[in-house]
């Protein structure tokens, strides 16, 4: 059954060590199976990894990222009642191995049983987990696309994401001056109560069109020093317009200026943008296709904005892609899980949106 061999590829994915920055192993398994069926495949100045399948139309490109988020182990996962599983070492890596396993498979049944298609850009991106850096620098003009669809983990299996949340990481050093605790505290500053007394805005803004938070911070020295320095990395997720989010960007680092200059230290904010958000509308014609391709079979299409990033954000607006959910629970965990059956209909419903394509293009 194909569906078992969908099944086999995605063990085989999952069982091969990839995190951010390190996606070699991932690299070569998939440009060894792409040559096993007859494609050739280059990695870019980036490290994605793109091939082409000549076809009749408009080109269609397929994307899934390589990468994982730590530890993101190579493993032997569990199957039970349909569902894979982490062993429970380590996160499943189904986000995004899931994807990679339907391109892979759509792949080989359109060669091995010569299936109607369009010209197809597989691409299988870097970085996706550190801010979409693989999708940001591909070259979509190289390829000639300006359409296509992302398989990444988001929703239920087949829901769409319609809108895509601007993202901005930010790092915050606050400096002080350290001291023992024990003697004349005149002179000291503390990078931690300076950071206490930064009324940043945070949390769920705007009736949660907004979203800040801090993630991580690390700072002092030792128990008994007073902490001279304290480092902050935090993001901002925002569906709102761009003067908006500027607004919380310098609310950000004017509290955090302001509560060091005033507790006697030094504070300073760097912004990272990672994307600037996107929305889906219903009127592409790629959606269409796939709106009828649902309909075919009595469903209907899903669409749902999220504050999660994908590659989609990366390449819009040069690729009007859109990503197609697959259905992965518990990502970033060892609680990570992924529906098999799901991902057969994707494989299923792919194929047909490339017949249709290919019916255009005669």
């Amino acid at each position: 059954m194909r569906a078992d061999h969908l099944l086999d590829t995605l063990i085989e994915l999952v069982s091969i060590s990839s995190t951010s920055g390190h996606e070699e192993q991932i690299r070569d398994y998939l440009a060894a199976k792409l040559a096993a069926l007859g494609m050739e495949s280059r990695a870019d100045a980036t490290g994605n990894l793109a091939a082409a399948l000549p076809g009749v139309g408009e080109s269609l490109l397929l994307n899934a990222h390589m990468d994982r988020v730590p530890p993101g182990r190579g493993h032997r996962p569990i199957l039970r009642d349909g569902v894979l599983y982490s062993d429970g070492t380590t996160n499943l890596g189904a986000d995004d191995a899931a994807g990679l396993a339907i391109i892979l498979e759509v792949l080989t049944r359109t060669i091995e049983q010569n299936l109607p298609h369009p010209p197809i850009i597989a691409v299988f991106t870097v970085q996706e987990e550190a801010g979409m850096c693989g999708a940001t620098g591909f070259d979509a003009a190289a390829y000639g696309v300006t359409q296509g669809i992302v398989f990444d983990n988001a929703f239920e299996a087949g829901v769409v994401v319609s809108q895509g949340a601007a993202y901005e990481a930010f790092d915050v050093v606050i400096r002080g001056r350290t001291g023992h605790p024990g003697k004349d505290l005149s002179q000291t500053v503390n990078a931690i109560e300076i950071f206490r007394a930064a009324d940043y805005p945070r949390g769920s803004l705007n009736n949660d069109q907004t979203r800040i938070l801090i993630g991580r911070i690390s700072g002092g020295s030792a128990r008994n020093a007073v902490p001279d320095s304290v480092t902050i990395e935090g993001e901002l997720r925002s569906y709102e317009p761009p003067e908006a989010r500027q607004r919380y960007m310098h609310a950000i680092a004017d509290t955090f200026t302001e509560a060091a200059q005033r507790l006697g230290g030094q504070a300073e904010v760097t912004f990272h943008p990672h994307s600037t958000g996107y929305m889906v509308s219903e009127d592409e014609p790629l959606l269409g296709i796939y709106r009828s391709v649902l309909a075919g079979r009595g469903e209907p299409l899903r669409l749902r904005p999220t504050f999660i990033g994908s590659d989609a954000s990366g390449f819009r607006p040069a690729v009007k892609a859109f990503t197609i959910s697959t259905g992965v629970s518990n990502e970033h965990s060892v609680d990570e899980c992924v529906m098999i059956g799901p991902l057969e209909k994707l494989v299923q419903d792919t194929l047909r949106i490339l017949e249709i394509l290919a019916s255009k293009g005669i």
